[in-house]
């Protein structure tokens, strides 16, 4: 009896737990199969055509398919189900009245069968179906904006709503009363179309009800590509890197790429082309030292575009770039002391002979940074020549006279072997027609520059005639001067005219040289230094005025009159004002010249006292940011294959060989051959 009641009891346990497990194979997958609305889910029914429509709904969780009943207001009822968020309804009469409801299902399997259970939440709505109307659009974009706005006309009270219109469905954008926009771009709502595709964009009226919106017949649709969104100007923004390195960057717009382009001489010269898929951005490499540019981009297919920072008309950013002295030409003026680094007490290398062609590669605590026999090293900056043209660039004009045909006359009287010859130590100055070296200490150059800019801001460019001149030449013009002191001026003077002033001479007076420079206190020496000038130490310039178109100021005497005409007593109102610009610079002048003006103050402070004897030339390395270049006298590069200091080396078609390795090291052999040339 008892092991039947055992029995019983395990049999009883056994047929519970096969019940429960049956209970939980079928429960569990009935209450995964669980779905709802959210609350606030509502239909959207939207009319294809008249008499068509479609229902649409939001996604239910967890459900995949849906059941959708539609009650007319006759009592017919129908009943179906759906996969997907929109179902068609035909049928339907217009203006008949209808009750929809739409509930999800959820899918659960159990013993190889599949089974659904409607969710929570059914939406349901009764509405009467009729015709909005199609409404009347009108599209505008705005390209700066990259906005899209459709502006509707039509009946007061209805709601309108922008939309796209995609493979997968129409997506509301925008919902208003009758203004709708949409932006594009990373701060818009919508990104920018790539190229080569199409945005569709309709407008339709809706009308809200209760817990569902009728959606009436699309107007005239829009499609928009990337092109349309583009403005057909562009934007041009500089930003300054830093030793004349210089970076454009410039808005997208229209056409087929873009094309940076620089002015040259008056003319537009393409520099870059870029792709309209391209990173719109420039980089300059480093301009030439106060220089004035002008960079433009347009686009290919394009307009020219909307001018930048400082631009003086449209699509065009000019400006002038800063004083800079890396790459530019520099001559010691006396031997000087090379040191390992930018440190007066460091270690020394040796010493640079006076008028050594160097080129700068760096300028740190007041000391050059330069190559020279093989070695890169420091030279005091304070006593280096740098070349006027390279370092002010365009803030002046030049015109060295006396490396050509001198203008050193006495009162338009020629001065033999001087007048109209190159002068003894200008034979490198002129490297082409209107191009020359102007060496000057470099210390002055600070008074120069303010001095240029004080001009400009007058309305006058400084046009200089002479800056550094070799001792040499000081001596050989005086002693050729001095030689025909007390002979009679010829018939006529260079111009083959008798001059209009002369001084007044006694019955019988013989008209000499040393009359016309001769008055009160007035003697050759004041007009030809004799043993040494200011000029052999860099310091001293000869310099007019000129108007900003190139005209030349008419001063009270020529340039180089060695005349008492020339004096500053004589000065006319153009000689007063250059006067007052050099002055008021801080420059000194000379009683006799009115073109001549010196820095006394950088003679004290550096206690000048050497004249230094030699010319100039331009020959030797010379560096950019491309490489090494070696320049003959005259100025030209060469190229292709050829032979310096012993050395060979090839400059290909560019004027470049390899010298200029990682920053700057370079084979000891190769450069100490090449710099000792």
């Amino acid at each position: 009896m008892a092991k039947a009641r055992k029995a019983l009891i395990i049999f009883i346990v056994f047929a519970a737990c096969v019940l429960v497990a049956l209970a939980l194979t079928f429960l569990i997958p009935w209450l995964g199969a669980k779905t709802g609305f959210s609350p606030d889910a509502a239909l959207d029914i939207v009319c294809a055509a008249p008499g068509e429509y479609t229902l649409s709904w939001p996604e239910a969780e967890g459900a995949l398919d849906y059941r959708v009943r539609v009650e007319t207001g006759g009592g017919e009822a129908g009943e179906f189900d759906v996969q997907g968020l929109s179902a068609p309804l035909s049928g339907i009469a217009e203006g008949e009245g209808v009750k929809i409801s739409v509930t999800p299902l959820g899918r659960w399997r159990v013993l190889g069968g599949e089974f659904l259970r409607p969710g929570s939440g059914a939406i349901e709505a009764s509405l009467t179906l009729t015709a909005l109307e199609i409404p009347e659009v009108e599209y505008t974009v705005d390209e700066y904006a990259r906005t899209l706005t459709a502006r509707v006309h039509g009946e007061s009270g209805l709601h309108y709503e922008l939309r796209l219109d995609s493979p997968g469905g129409e997506e509301v954008l925008v919902r208003s009363g009758g203004t709708l926009s949409v932006s594009f771009g990373e701060d818009g709502a919508l990104p920018m179309p790539e190229y080569g595709e199409e945005l569709r964009f309709l407008v339709r009226a809706v009308e809200p009800l209760e817990r569902c919106t009728l959606t009436g017949e699309a107007g005239e649709a829009l499609a928009l590509s990337r092109e349309d969104l583009l403005p057909g100007e562009i934007s041009l923004v500089r930003e300054e890197l830093g030793d004349n390195h210089y970076a454009f960057t410039w808005n997208e717009a229209k056409g087929e790429g873009y094309e940076v382009q620089r002015s040259v001489d008056g003319q537009w010269q393409t520099v870059a082309s870029v792709g309209r898929d391209g990173e719109r951005e420039y980089l300059t490499g480093m301009l030439p030292s106060c220089t004035e540019q002008a960079y433009r981009v347009i686009s290919v297919g394009g307009e020219i575009a909307e001018g930048g920072q400082f631009a003086s008309e449209p699509g065009v950013s000019v400006f002038r770039t800063g004083l800079e002295s890396l790459y530019c030409t520099i001559w010691p003026l006396t031997e000087l002391a090379f040191y390992t680094e930018p440190d007066f007490d460091s270690e020394q290398l040796g010493s640079i002979p006076a008028a050594t062609m160097l080129s700068v590669l760096g300028e740190e605590n007041g000391l050059f940074r330069v190559r020279y026999s093989g070695q890169y090293g420091y030279i005091d900056s304070n006593y280096c020549l740098i070349n006027l043209p390279e370092y002010m660039g365009d803030l002046l004009s030049y015109n060295i006279t006396n490396s050509y045909s001198s203008l050193y006359a006495v009162h338009g009287y020629e001065i033999p072997e001087v007048t109209g010859e190159v002068v003894l130590g200008y034979e490198h100055v002129q490297l082409a027609e209107g191009v020359y070296l102007a060496p000057y200490l470099y210390p002055c150059c600070e008074k120069l520059y303010n001095a240029a800019n004080a001009a400009i801001e007058q309305g006058y460019r400084l046009k200089i005639y002479d800056s550094y001149r070799p001792n040499m030449a000081t001596k050989d013009i005086y002693e050729k001067a001095e030689l025909i002191a007390d002979e009679p001026v010829p018939e006529l003077d260079i111009y083959g005219e008798v001059p209009e002033e002369l001084p007044e001479l006694a019955e019988g007076e013989a008209l000499t040289y040393v009359r016309l420079w001769t008055e009160g206190n007035y003697g050759l020496p004041n007009f030809l230094a004799k043993g040494g000038s200011m000029h052999n130490m860099g310091i001293a310039l000869d310099l007019t005025l000129e108007s900003l178109d190139g005209e030349e100021l008419e001063m009270q005497s020529d340039m180089h009159d060695l005349s008492v005409y020339s004096i500053i007593s004589r000065n006319n109102s153009e000689a007063q004002t250059l006067d007052s610009i050099m002055k008021g610079a801080g420059f000194g002048g000379l009683t006799s010249e009115w073109w001549h003006f010196q820095d006394n103050e950088t003679r004290q402070a550096l206690g000048l006292n050497m004249y230094m004897w030699n010319g100039v030339s331009a020959e030797g390395w010379t560096a950019d940011d491309t490489g090494w270049r070696y320049r003959r006298a005259d100025g030209s590069f060469v190229t292709g294959e050829a032979e310096i200091g012993g050395v060979s080396y090839d400059f290909g078609d560019s004027g470049y060989c390899e010298l200029w390795q990682d920053g700057g090291i370079v084979p000891e052999e190769a450069v100490g051959a090449a710099q000792d040339a």
